[in-house]
């Protein structure tokens, strides 16, 4: 540190010693500074520790609380009005997964019919299955996996065998 700066900070130090400066409120509230003690003896019994007006007077109204029931009122009154105008399939999963549902009930059901009519499908499925370490019971679970991501991602990266994919285009071809 040189020893410009060093005169610099004793001048400083010396100045705040000189002239000590009440901080932080200077008495301007009562009972002393912001951070004393306050000066309410105890709780009054009233909400807040707000004092009723005296009888034949109304409550004046504090500045920000028609604001606040305006924001409050607002935010009710939209909330009530985007329920209220959503469609019921935007709210409600049995609109909208019903239909999709027995859409693909319908396409499992005609390729498993399908696989029981075909014998050599089946036989070709069993042998996918046992080289995927899968019993052949759950032949038909690879039929009804066919859109799982495991089952996409594994046809996609090449890690299920091509056969499936084949037997996957026979099930589904008209």
């Amino acid at each position: 540190m040189s020893s410009g700066l060093r005169a610099l900070a004793r001048r400083a130090g010396a100045q705040l010693l000189r002239n000590p400066r009440v901080r932080g409120g200077g008495g301007e509230y009562p009972g002393g500074t912001f951070w004393s003690e306050g000066t309410q003896t105890g709780r009054n019994g009233f909400l807040f520790g707000e004092v009723p007006p005296a009888p034949g007077q109304s409550r004046k109204t504090l500045w920000w609380e028609p604001w606040w029931y305006v924001g409050y009122g607002g935010l009710a009154a939209g909330i009530y009005l985007i329920y209220h105008a959503k469609p019921l399939e935007a709210l409600d999963i049995k609109y909208w997964a019903a239909p999709r549902a027995a859409k693909e009930l319908d396409v499992e059901m005609r390729m498993l019919d399908k696989l029981n009519e075909r014998p050599d499908l089946k036989e070709r499925l069993v042998a996918v299955c046992k080289s995927l370490n899968m019993i052949e019971d759950e032949a038909y679970d690879l039929v009804l996996m066919r859109n799982e991501y495991k089952v996409k991602m594994g046809l996609h990266t090449g890690r299920v065998t091509e056969d499936l994919k084949a037997i996957y285009e026979e099930l589904e071809a008209e």
